[in-house]
C-alpha cells in the first residue's frame, strides 16, 4: 500500500534551494510508494517547472512564507494532489488552496469523436449533442488522444477528499479554496478552457492571465508564515483506517490517528498528571463524548503512551466486544487489558500508575461474582479509583441500554466526591467516526431524540462526505452492503432486539424482518461453526457479514458500512416514537416503565446507527417510519 508522501516546504525556500528539495520530493515518492519505484522521468519534469511556476507568484506577492504540500495524499483512496497551499487567511484564520498544475500547451473543447473518455450515453452512436457533464466537465486533450476531465473537475475532487481527511475544515472559520494553473497554455485559441466552469467557484487559469493568477492568492493568503496551518495540516488527519485494525500500533505508542483538539488536550492532561506527584487530592479524570467522538481512541493512546514511557497501565471496560478485539489487536500487550474482577481481586490501591475505564457507562454497580451477580462491598468506580494513582473513566450517557447499567454521568461524579477525589471532566464535542459528519450525527441525534430534519446532502461546494440511504427491502439493504464488501469495505446488518435468540451457532435464520428474507443472529462465543466469527469477534472478522449483530457486539467498535435493521420494537406515531414491549427481546424487557425503556430503545439504534464510518443504510419494517425517512430527502436504495 502506498505511504503517505511527505514533501512539503514554504514556497519561498522551494525556489531558494530547488534542485536539492526536487531531489527529497523524488525520495519521498520512493518511500512512499509500495514497491519503492522512482518517479516517472514526467513527473520529475512537471515538479520542477509547475512548482516553480507556482512558488514564483507566491512570492513575487510576498506570500514566500505559505508552504506548499507536494503529490499530498494521506489515505489509499485519495488520488494524490499536485500541491496544497496552507497560510493564513487576510482575514485571519486557517486558509488552504488546492491547485492542480498542467503543463498542457495545447486543449480542445470535448467532442463526440473520437468518444474515449466520453460517458456512455455520449459515445452511443447517433448521438448529435453532449451530455451537459461531457459539455462542461470534459476537455479533450490531443496528446493523449482522448478526453479528460476538466482541471476544475479535479480540483473538486480533490477538495471533497481534503475535508473527508482532514478533521480541520469541520470548522466553517477555515478557509478551502480551488483552482487549477495551465502555466504553459499560451495559445489564443485554447483560453475557451478559463470561460467554462463545470464548478463556478473554482477558476482555472492560464499562461496568459498571470495577474488573475495572482490576484486570487493575495485573495486567499497573507504575508504571515503558514506553519500553523501547515501543522494543522499535518495533525488534523482523520485516518480512514478501523480503529481495531490500528490497535498494535496504538499499542506500541504510535498510530496513523491523529488526534485533534479535546483529545489531544485530554491525552496530554492525563500523561501530565501520570508523569507528576502531586500532594492534592487525587484527580480523577471523566472523558464524555458521544458515540463516534473518539473516547476509546484516547483511552488506547492513553495505553500505548503510558507503557511506551515505562508506568504501568492497564485498561478495563463495560463493553466486551471491544474490549476482546482490542486485546487480540495489541500484539505482545495483551497483559494490559485486565477484567473489572481481575483489578478488584489483584490489584492493590494505587499498584497502577494508570487505569483507563472505556465504557464506563455499561459497568454495573459492583464488581461481578461469576457470570451475572453482583458482589458484595465496594462499587465498580471504587475499584477503579483506588487501584491507580491516576484513574480514567470514559463514558456516554446516551448509551446506557439496561437497568443494570446505572452509572449515569451525574451518579459517577456523586460516587467520585464520595471517594474523596476530585474529578476533572473532559468533554469530546467533535464527532470523528462518519467521516467526521456533523451533519450525520445531528441528523441521527434529532431523528432519534429531538425533532427529526431534512438529510442535508451539501451542495457542490461542500458536499457531505457520509452517505446515508433508507430501504423497503432488507434483501436490498443486503444485496447493496455485499456489493461494497466485495469492493474491500467491510459492512455489516445489525437489528433491534425483538427476535428470539435460541441458536448459537450462527446458522439458524431468526431474524426475519420480511418475508422471504431471515438471517441468523451473530453467533456465540463456543461454536464451533466453520467460518462463522465468536460473538466478540463478529465486528471485525471478515465472516461476520453474513449474521446479523446486535448492540451487545456492535457497541464500542465500528466498520466502514452499516445496516442497521428497525423492528416492530420501535414504529412512528402521530406524536412521535412509539415503544411496543411485548416485541422487545433483551434485558431492557425488564425496566419498569415505558418512558424509561422508549430511552433505552432508542439509545440502542443510536448505537447502531454510529458505527459505520463511510455510510449506514436504514430499513424498518413500519412503513410510518419508512414515510418519516422519505419525507426528510433520505435517498432510497
Amino acid at each position: 500500500m502506498w505511504a503517505d508522501l511527505e514533501a512539503y516546504w514554504p514556497a519561498q525556500r522551494l525556489l531558494r534551494d530547488a534542485d536539492r528539495l526536487l531531489g527529497k520530493i523524488e525520495q519521498s515518492y520512493r518511500d512512499a510508494h509500495p514497491n519503492g519505484e522512482d518517479p516517472s522521468t514526467g513527473d520529475v519534469a512537471s515538479w520542477r517547472e509547475s512548482l516553480y511556476e507556482l512558488a514564483t507568484a507566491l512570492a513575487d506577492e510576498g506570500l514566500g512564507q505559505v508552504w506548499m504540500f507536494v503529490e499530498y495524499r494521506v489515505d489509499q483512496r485519495m488520488n494524490p494532489i499536485d500541491v496544497v497551499l496552507a497560510g493564513v487567511h487576510p482575514s485571519g484564520g486557517l486558509s488552504y488552496a488546492v491547485f492542480e498544475l498542467k503543463q498542457w500547451g495545447d486543449i480542445h473543447r470535448p467532442q463526440l469523436t473520437p468518444t474515449m473518455g466520453l460517458c456512455p450515453v455520449c459515445r452511443t452512436p447517433g448521438t448529435v449533442l453532449l451530455c451537459q457533464s461531457c459539455a462542461t466537465g470534459l476537455v479533450y486533450a490531443p496528446f493523449y488522444g482522448k478526453h479528460k476531465k476538466h482541471p476544475a473537475v479535479q480540483v473538486y475532487d480533490n477538495m471533497v477528499d481534503l475535508r473527508k481527511y482532514h478533521s480541520m475544515f469541520d470548522d466553517r472559520y477555515v478557509k478551502l479554496v480551488g483552482a487549477a494553473y495551465l502555466h504553459e497554455l499560451k495559445r489564443q485559441d485554447a483560453q475557451w478552457i478559463s470561460m467554462v466552469g463545470p464548478h463556478g467557484n473554482i477558476p482555472t487559469f492560464t499562461a496568459r492571465q498571470p495577474a488573475a493568477l495572482r490576484t486570487f492568492l493575495r485573495t486567499h493568503f497573507s504575508t504571515e508564515s503558514g506553519a500553523e496551518a501547515s501543522e494543522s495540516l499535518l495533525t488534523g488527519r482523520r485516518s480512514g483506517s478501523l480503529l481495531s485494525d490500528d490497535m498494535g500500533a496504538i499499542a506500541n505508542g504510535h498510530t496513523r490517528f491523529s488526534l485533534v483538539e479535546n483529545q489531544r488536550k485530554a491525552v496530554d492532561a492525563v500523561m501530565d498528571s501520570v508523569t507528576s506527584v502531586s500532594p492534592a487530592a487525587k484527580k480523577v479524570y471523566v472523558v464524555s463524548g458521544r458515540a463516534g467522538s473518539g473516547k476509546s481512541l484516547v483511552a488506547l493512546t492513553l495505553l500505548g503512551e503510558a507503557r511506551a514511557k515505562g508506568h504501568r497501565a492497564s485498561y478495563v471496560s463495560g463493553g466486551a466486544a471491544s474490549w476482546d478485539n482490542f486485546r487480540r489487536g495489541a500484539r505482545g500487550h495483551g497483559k494490559a487489558f485486565e477484567t473489572l474482577n481481575r483489578i478488584a481481586d489483584k490489584r492493590v490501591p494505587d499498584e497502577l500508575d494508570l487505569l483507563l475505564c472505556d465504557e464506563a457507562h455499561r459497568l454495573p454497580e459492583r464488581p461481578l461474582k461469576g457470570s451475572f451477580h453482583m458482589r458484595d462491598g465496594e462499587s465498580s468506580v471504587a475499584v477503579v479509583v483506588s487501584r491507580a494513582r491516576v484513574p480514567v473513566f470514559f463514558i456516554d450517557g446516551d448509551q446506557r441500554l439496561f437497568a443494570n447499567e446505572i452509572w449515569t454521568p451525574d451518579a459517577l461524579r456523586r460516587e467520585i466526591a464520595c471517594l474523596g477525589a476530585e474529578m476533572v471532566p473532559i468533554h469530546l464535542d467533535r464527532v470523528l467516526r462518519a467521516v467526521g459528519s456533523a451533519t450525520y450525527d445531528t441528523w441521527a441525534q434529532q431523528l432519534l431524540h429531538g425533532q427529526p430534519v431534512p438529510w442535508d446532502t451539501g451542495d457542490q461546494a461542500d458536499p457531505e462526505p457520509f452517505q446515508l440511504y433508507y430501504t423497503d427491502r432488507a434483501a436490498r439493504m443486503e444485496e447493496f452492503l455485499r456489493a461494497t464488501s466485495e469492493d474491500q469495505a467491510s459492512a455489516r446488518i445489525s437489528a433491534g432486539m425483538c427476535w428470539e435468540w435460541n441458536d448459537l451457532s450462527g446458522t439458524v435464520p431468526e431474524v426475519a424482518p420480511e418475508p422471504e428474507w431471515a438471517r441468523p443472529w451473530n453467533a456465540g462465543d463456543n461454536h464451533k461453526t466453520p467460518g462463522v466469527p465468536k460473538r466478540k469477534f463478529w465486528a471485525t472478522h471478515p465472516g461476520g457479514f453474513g449474521q446479523i449483530g446486535c448492540v451487545h457486539t456492535a457497541q464500542g467498535l465500528e466498520y466502514e458500512w452499516g445496516g442497521v435493521i428497525m423492528g416492530p420494537d420501535l414504529t412512528r406515531g402521530a406524536n412521535g416514537w412509539v415503544v411496543h414491549r411485548e416485541h422487545v427481546k433483551s434485558k431492557a424487557r425488564d425496566i419498569s416503565t415505558d418512558d424509561d425503556l422508549l430511552r433505552a430503545i432508542l439509545n440502542a439504534y443510536g448505537v447502531l446507527m454510529s458505527r459505520s464510518i463511510r455510510g449506514t443504510v436504514l430499513y424498518s419494517v413500519d412503513p410510518a417510519t419508512r414515510e418519516l425517512f422519505a419525507d426528510l430527502g433520505v435517498p432510497k436504495l
